[in-house]
This record gives structure tokens, sequence and C-alpha cells, in this order.
């Protein structure tokens, strides 16, 4: 049935993808030393993370090519096929490739090893406040932006419809940008939109108080497994709170659910070369979570904690996390 599932899923994935994407420039030559990291569009937070990740570890002897994508799932399958070294991507986006239906994409997840915990990234349902819209129940019906085909975004909004036993096929789901689907939702034209990113997201800040706009909040206990999707994954999805006012138009705390991020690594990316990118980043880990909230989670010790001990990490990483 998981298998079912998560096929279903794809098949969702594959039907919005109309556009196919390209990159925003010609790619030029890189030298074969540069570390290919996949991030996400120009304006987002991943973009943004890994221009500090290569600007804090360039005095370290590391080069890299910042590159552009859709998101997470996308990077995953585009880093499973070898087209880069390092790639942003929620937890929840692994599972979906891990688990999917068609071989030929599942076993792209061998060939992906983690190469760093970051941090948590909360689902946002932000709805019209004329929509009546109160509860993940309330979408039934509504048109709903649900982020960029293969975006971390898209991929956290179906598998949370489908753990709610809503149609995904059936339902009316929009692609598009975030930052656009927010606009339509405020100007009514959409009466929800999806958007997993951190607690105190900086497109969802810059937004007027007055905006006609609430969060809905999701009740952990209405998501219900019954088609056995989240098998060896139960921690896949945790309960979240979001404080009053994290938002200027947010007046009331709700409850949110969230997923981990992690930096992921090929498979095939030489064990001492990742070893030395491991040891010097996360000497700079200290650097790095002056410079963003993003960066939480990363730390030797957090990769040594009970919480991510037993992750699949990349050989390279495994050598450093044992060293005493």
């Amino acid at each position: 049935m998981r298998r079912k599932l998560f096929l279903v899923v794809l098949a969702v994935i594959t039907a919005f993808a109309i556009v196919v994407w390209k990159p925003f420039h010609s790619e030029p030559a890189i030298a074969k030393d540069t570390i290919r990291f996949l991030t996400a569009r120009k304006d987002s937070l991943y973009y943004k993370a890994g221009k500090e990740f290569a600007e804090t570890l360039k005095d370290a002897g590391f080069t890299f090519d910042i590159q552009e994508s859709p998101g997470s799932f996308k990077n995953l399958k585009d880093l499973g096929r070898g087209r880069a070294d390092l790639a942003f991507a929620q937890q929840d986006a692994f599972a979906l490739l891990r688990n999917a239906g068609d071989p030929n994409i599942s076993k792209l997840a061998n060939n992906i090893k983690v190469f760093a915990p970051l941090t948590k990234e909360v689902v946002h349902i932000i709805a019209n406040s004329a929509s009546g819209i109160n509860s993940l129940s309330d979408l039934a019906g509504k048109t709903v932006g649900v982020g960029p085909s293969n975006s971390g975004t898209y991929v956290s909004a179906v598998l949370l419809y489908q753990l709610h036993n809503l149609d995904v096929i059936r339902e009316d789901l929009v692609t598009m940008e975030v930052k656009d689907a927010i606009e339509q939702v405020k100007n009514g034209k959409l009466d929800a939109a999806f958007y997993t990113a951190g607690v105190g997201a900086p497109l969802l800040k810059n937004i007027a108080a007055g905006a006609k706009l609430k969060l809905v909040s999701i009740d952990a206990s209405s998501l219900v497994d019954s088609k056995g999707f989240l098998g060896d994954n139960p921690e896949l999805f945790a309960s979240e709170k979001i404080p009053a006012n994290t938002y200027p138009w947010q007046k009331q705390a709700v409850n949110a659910m969230s997923t981990f991020s992690f930096i992921y690594a090929n498979r095939s990316l030489d064990s001492q070369k990742v070893y030395n990118l491991a040891k010097a980043a996360y000497g700079k880990s200290a650097a790095l979570k002056a410079k963003n909230s993003f960066w939480k989670l990363f730390s030797i010790d957090d990769a040594r904690s009970t919480d991510f001990a037993k992750l699949d990490y990349h050989p390279g990483v495994k050598k450093l996390l044992q060293e005493k």
C-alpha cells in the first residue's frame, strides 16, 4: 500500500510538471575540484545559505559552484544521478524518493548519503482570513497553492493531504511560486497556500500587519497513516508551535508540523575529500550560526546526538564523527 501511495504522489508531481526547469543562465564549465552544490531559487533561503557556506569555507581551500534549482525533490533526483556533489533537501522529500513506486526513481536514493543535519522546516498553511479555512479538513474543495512542482513545499503539501485522506488528484492544487501564491491568497484568487520554511521566514515576516491572512493550525491527531505511508519513517513529521506574532499579521499561536532539512552528498564523492570538507565545515559551525538561524543544528555535537546518530552518513562524515 505504501508503494501505491508514493506512486500516486509521483504521478501528481509528474502531472503538474508542465514547465521543465532550466537554469536562468547558461552554465559555464567548472574546475575539476569545484564542489557542485544544489540549493533552490535565487530568492530562497537555501540559495542564501549555500552562498554563506561557500564564503565561510573559502579560506579553507574549498571552491563551490552554488547552483539554482526548483527545490528539494529535484535536488535529490539530480544528486542521485550524479549531476551534483551536495544538495539541500527536506527529509520528507528524501522519504518520497526512497519509497517511490517507480524503481527508476527509488533506486536514486542508494546514491545519496547524509552530510549534515541543518534545521527544522515548518509547514505553514497561509489562508485568506475570509476563506473559512481553520483546519486541514477545511482545505477540501478549496483552491490551494502548493509551491512549484519538485519543491519541498510541494512534497510537504501533497504528503499532508495524503495523511489527511484528502484526494490529491481531485483536489484543486495549484503549482506556482510561493511568493505569487501568497499574493493570490491575499487578493482572494486562492483560498490558501502552503510554504515549508523555517519559523520566522523572511518572506512571511515582510508581509504587512494589515494583510487579510491567517495561519491554519495543523492538528497532529488528525493525520491518519491509513495507507502505511510512514512505515519506517515514524518521525518524518513532528509537532511544532508557531508562536503568536511571529509574523506581523499573525495574532494567534498555531500548531504546525515540521520536517528536518539536511545537506545530502552524492555517495561517490571521494571519502577523504568529504572528510576534509566535513572537518573544515564543522570547525566553522559557530561562524555559520552567526550568519543565519538556518544553521541551528549544524554542529558536530548535533550530528553525534541521539536524534541524528543513526542517519546514513557519507563514509567521510562517518569517519569524522567516530573520532574522539
